[in-house]
């Protein structure tokens, strides 16, 4: 008999995700805007400054642009990576919590029936709910997009995984919003 109870349901909440991985798109904008910001004002006063280190001097607020460019696009690969993981879990999530639904409606249908292995009816549905919970529980989709989100994830983070030194140490404002 099908237990209702044992059907696997996703505990996250995709609404947040969705909000969180925008959140990081917007910082990614921030970060790269920022960089050029101080790059192109730290120009503006070439024309006030003159000196033989000057080119030297001037040079040396490319790198906060280039690597605040840098970082944005790997938030962004993050982010991205999230908005899709989202786009095709949350089908098999809402899935999932259908046939656990579905299961509970038959377990309460058949309750009183002893004999209810011997309708033919009863038994299709009870194979359909059970071969749609191995079908959905199990899907490539879902552990896909899982597998894809963590591993695009990682090659921007230089494989660092939660849990491990270094990985989230920091908190984003998409973090930090979160939480207040």
């Amino acid at each position: 008999m099908i237990s209702p109870g044992a059907i696997p349901q996703f505990t996250g909440n995709f609404e947040q995700l969705d909000k969180d991985a925008s959140a990081l798109q917007s910082d990614a904008i921030g970060i790269r805007d920022g960089g050029a910001d101080v790059h192109s004002r730290f120009q503006a006063l070439a024309a006030f400054y003159e000196a033989p280190e000057a080119e030297e001097l001037f040079a040396t607020t490319r790198p906060v642009m280039d690597g605040a460019d840098t970082f944005a696009t790997k938030l962004e690969t993050v982010a991205g990576a999230l908005q899709t993981y989202a786009a095709e879990a949350r089908p098999q999530a809402d899935r999932l919590e259908q046939l656990k639904t579905q299961a509970f409606a038959f377990v309460e249908s058949v309750e009183d029936d002893d004999d209810w292995t011997e309708d033919e009816g009863k038994v299709e549905r009870h194979k359909a709910l059970m071969d749609g919970v191995a079908g959905t529980a199990s899907s490539s989709t879902t552990s896909g997009a899982r597998s894809t989100a963590c591993g695009r994830s990682s090659a921007v983070t230089a494989g660092a995984r939660p849990g491990t030194p270094g990985a989230g140490s920091a908190t984003s404002s998409a973090a930090s919003r979160r939480t207040s």
